[in-house]
């Protein structure tokens, strides 16, 4: 390197460093003024100042911090513009609904501020208000119907949303005028989720990034489409035991692999069961495969071999086929299923087998607001039938952990008691209250469902009725960027919570391995 260049390379450091340290004095000096000031409306523009200096930085949360102080003393001595700003530096900090109320606050005193108005549409769908921001973006749209901001913010609250439907053409209209990073990388994102892995490939290779931030978000784009088209191997393990001392060792490994858009899995399991008086055990190898044939329809389908062992061996084969459909704002779906029973060393023995047909509707009423519903016929091959419905409203609460708060009714009929070996009541109802609860922070992971109710039903002429609880929970860790390990726990006095219908509990492990 000449030496006129390295001159002029000590001659920046140098100045560059002395800024650095000159900055941070005056802050200390800024931090230190604040003990000294009397006036709340200086002391709230110094904090201004303060967190003017960590934006400077790249440190938005603590300039957060900074600006909330600097609103709450002299927030009239700043302009709405000044305003908006923050408004927008509190979002990048995390400060999602300080932001949203500053926003509404500055639109209050002035509508027609498109900057606040798109800024908070943008907000509010972070903050998971997905309703409010698809609300705010379209009262923008109306007047303004060409605005990308705001149709980008649309697309991704619809995205977001699950409604893949509707957001692809927003994200394909924004780049029919002119490519940009961020709609190619929700429509890359939508395609995904929607299953369209061929569309994502190609929408993909279309990805260029033109900043740092970018770069980040493209090779995160990248990790998780590789992941989710990677094959994966899983393996687990479960130990049963009931009441009615009912234990059944379950082992169990897996294959998935895509073809085209079509996801499929190849699955084998091993069931050890045993009680007071049998052992038995159960083989069962299946396929199944699902594809989205269109951003609304999907369908899938499998079969599988069954083998049963005690005194005697037997086989059978099983199978489905389901096809679902994205309709209003969410699913439904249909599906036939021929099944082998082979929950307890009983029902292993006594050989049931159902064909199931079940049809489902689950629907976002709002962003936080969700209805399932879902109604079965079983035909059972020891001449016995039931009829099954369940309803479950949901309400989401909070949104990092996520934790909903949620109902479900269950009524559930049986044509007779056939001493099958399964739980087969008369008019079972039951009212359940549950809280689910998922979390990922770091290489941690995991979920949470407690729940508690009251049941009743009738059986071999004797009626019930008595309070239950229970709950679910798991943890994975991811071990390496293609492997994790999770293990499993639930339990409880439910009369559903097995097909047994007593007592139990259930401990295990999962490992799963992207290749």
């Amino acid at each position: 390197m000449p030496l006129i260049n390295l001159f002029f390379l000590m001659v920046i450091s140098i100045i560059t460093n002395f800024s650095i340290a000159s900055a941070s004095e005056d802050i200390e000096v800024l931090k230190k003024s604040i003990e000294t000031t009397t006036d709340k409306i200086e002391v709230g523009i110094i904090h201004r100042k303060i967190g003017d200096y960590y934006t400077s930085q790249g440190d938005y949360k603590k300039a957060a911090d900074e600006y909330i102080k600097a609103l709450s003393l002299a927030r009239g001595k700043f302009t709405l513009g000044e305003r908006t700003q923050l408004a927008i530096y509190l979002s990048w900090g995390g400060k999602l609904s300080e932001a949203i109320e500053e926003l509404r606050l500055i639109l209050s005193e002035e509508p027609a501020n498109l900057r606040a108005r798109i800024h908070l549409a943008r907000v509010l769908s972070w903050s998971g208000n997905l309703d409010e921001a698809i609300g705010e973006a379209e009262h923008i749209l109306k007047e303004f119907p060409d605005n990308k901001e705001v149709l980008l913010v649309k697309a991704s609250a619809l995205r977001w949303k699950g409604n893949f439907k509707t957001a692809i053409p927003i994200y394909e209209k924004i780049l029919e005028k002119e490519d940009d990073f961020d709609a190619r990388l929700g429509l890359s994102y939508a395609y995904l989720s929607a299953g369209n892995f061929k569309a994502a490939r190609e929408s993909r290779k279309l990805l260029k990034a033109g900043y740092s931030y970018q770069e980040k978000e493209l090779n995160e784009f990248i990790l998780t489409m590789d992941k989710a088209a990677r094959p994966d191997i899983d393996s687990g393990y479960s130990y049963y035991k009931d009441s009615d001392d009912n234990i059944v060792n379950r082992y169990s490994l897996g294959f998935g692999f895509w073809t085209g858009n079509w996801k499929n899995y190849v699955g084998y399991s091993h069931a050890d069961a045993e009680d007071n008086i049998r052992d038995a055990r159960a083989e069962d190898l299946s396929f199944r495969t699902y594809s989205k044939l269109t951003e609304s329809l999907g369908i899938g389908g499998g079969f599988g071999f069954n083998q049963t062992s005690n005194d005697e061996t037997a086989n059978f084969l099983t199978g489905h086929i389901k096809a679902d459909i994205n309709i209003l704002s969410g699913t439904a779906g249909v599906s036939i299923a021929r099944e082998v029973f082979t929950a307890t060393a009983q029902l292993i023995e006594n050989g049931i087998r159902i064909t199931n047909a079940n049809f489902y509707i689950s629907q976002k009423l709002t962003s936080k607001l969700s209805l399932y519903g879902n109604y079965s016929y079983r035909d059972f091959s020891d001449d016995n039938s039931a009829n099954d419905f369940h309803i479950s409203p949901s309400y989401l609460i909070y949104t990092n952990p996520t934790v909903n708060l949620g109902y479900r009714f269950r009524y559930l009929d049986f044509n007779r008691q056939s001493n099958g070996g399964y739980f087969d009541p008369d008019d079972f109802i039951s009212h359940q209250i549950f809280v689910s609860l998922y979390f990922a922070k770091g290489i941690f992971y995991g979920t949470l469902e407690p729940y508690g109710g009251y049941q009743s039903f009738e059986r071999y002429g004797e009626k019930t009725d008595d309070f239950f609880s229970g709950g679910y929970g798991s943890l994975g860790v991811k071990l390496t960027e293609k492997s994790s390990l999770e293990v499993n726990a639930e339990g409880g006095n439910y009369a559903l919570g097995t097909a047994a219908g007593w007592n139990y509990y259930i401990v295990g492990f999962r490992f799963i391995l992207n290749i």
